[in-house]
């Protein structure tokens, strides 16, 4: 691993660790490493990976970690599904948004931004979707670095090295932050 991030994985709390633990090991199943985990005030209590151009996804075009982990929640064991906070490593995209507001969950805490199809931004400006009180935190730091150099290199060795649209947002994401 890269120095600098044993010790940051150890100092996450459980949810995080969780949500990130998922993002590696749809990296390492060659999806995608996008992570996601649903958390009360006490306990991990759902998680999620992509699935995303897996042999085994029934339909690899909606396996995001977001969906997965929503749909993992067992909400009979866990009724407070008001008071759970989802974990993403990075910005839900629009169908993961749509899923977590559908689902009613209020607190949503974000590792990485999502400059190409992040729709965070629908808890401000969708009416319907802002009247839902949504409270979104984004992380940044250590956190959305990590992320952002796993998608780097997993948008490389899907190109080949060549560069797309989604590989120059996201270096120059990261060149801003250094």
């Amino acid at each position: 691993m890269l120095k600098g991030t044993v010790d940051m994985f150890s100092t996450l709390c459980k949810p995080w660790r969780a949500a990130f633990e998922m993002a590696w090991e749809a990296f390492a199943y060659g999806s995608l490493p996008i992570g996601a985990a649903i958390a009360d005030e006490s306990e991990v209590i759902s998680v999620g990976r992509n699935r995303l151009y897996e042999p085994g996804s029934l339909n690899p075009k909606v396996a995001h970690a977001e969906t997965e982990a929503i749909f993992k929640l067992d909400t009979k064991k866990y009724p407070g599904v008001y008071t759970y906070a989802l974990y993403a490593t990075t910005e839900p995209c629009p169908m993961c948004m749509g899923a977590f507001v559908m689902a009613n969950l209020r607190k949503l805490r974000i590792a990485a931004r999502d400059n190409y199809c992040g729709a965070a931004h629908y808890c401000a400006d969708d009416k319907y979707i802002a009247s839902k009180n949504i409270n979104v935190e984004f992380e940044g730091g250590i956190m959305e670095t990590a992320q952002d150099v796993m998608m780097l290199y997993y948008e490389l060795r899907a190109t080949n090295g060549e560069t797309n649209k989604i590989i120059e947002m996201i270096k120059q994401k990261t060149t801003r932050r250094l």
